[in-house]
């Protein structure tokens, strides 16, 4: 697959350790549900500030149509955190829907406990090493890399804590703007939780995230494929653009 910004070669040498990577990627997606369909978009930067490389993640659902009525007003989602040894590290993940309250995840790192907060109430948790929220083990590979074989990691939305264990593969995925060679990592299911999730990472572009499939608590599978990318390899947004996407 060819992109214009040629740029973008030189710095797939180190990808997996996020050297030299653009502060900001602006990605939208459409998407589909069982019963509806909608539009995503989500963005990723990257600041430095007193030494430290701290990141934020802002994801943003709109559905339409019959999916609207279950899925009413936006899902906005909100990951902040620092790069540390070559690992996102949350420090707040919050969850708003709709007009209902905030829901606050906070990760307490020195006291090794991750706090949640929803209706007034808190509830407290060991926090195992490495964990990762629902927005950040999305970005988290562009840092940490892919393990090649399957793996386990401790992951959280805004209600539990659970360890998941995922299979890697590869493919070739289709989208709007040009096939992707991909790593497809696919959730084992489990009697506690046997929804289906997996995930779609651009092999030789910053492993971004491609294609999420997931189902919601209420058994509402939702698709979600990219259709836009945009990013500032030298301090200007730009559009990555395919052959394909022209045609």
């Amino acid at each position: 697959m060819k992109l214009l910004p040629l740029i973008l070669l030189f710095w797939l040498a180190d990808i997996a350790h996020g050297a030299d990577l653009p502060t900001q990627f602006e990605l939208e997606y459409t998407l589909k549900g069982t019963i509806g369909r909608g539009k995503a978009s989500q963005t990723f930067s990257i600041e430095q500030r007193e030494g430290v490389r701290h990141y934020q993640i802002k994801s943003e659902v709109r559905a339409s149509g019959l999916l609207s009525l279950v899925k009413s007003g936006s899902i906005v989602l909100h990951s902040t955190g620092t790069i540390h040894q070559g690992n996102l590290q949350p420090v707040l993940f919050t969850d708003q829907r709709g007009g209902k309250p905030v829901r606050e995840v906070a990760f307490d790192w020195q006291q090794q406990r991750i706090v949640y907060r929803r209706k007034g109430r808190e509830m407290i948790e060991r926090l195992p090493n490495n964990t990762q929220d629902k927005l950040s083990f999305m970005y988290h590979f562009m840092f940490a890399g892919v393990p090649q074989t399957a793996f386990s990691i401790y992951e959280t939305d805004h209600r539990r804590l659970q360890s998941a264990r995922y299979a890697v593969s590869e493919e070739i995925l289709a989208t709007p703007i040009g096939k992707f060679a991909s790593i497809v990592l696919t959730r084992q299911p489990t009697p506690d939780d046997p929804r289906p999730k997996k995930l779609w990472l651009a092999k030789d572009y910053f492993l971004l995230p491609l294609r999420i499939i997931s189902m919601e608590s209420s058994g509402i599978k939702v698709d979600q494929l990219i259709s836009s990318i945009r990013y500032n390899p030298d301090g200007h947004m730009q559009r990555l653009v395919t052959h394909a996407a022209d045609r």
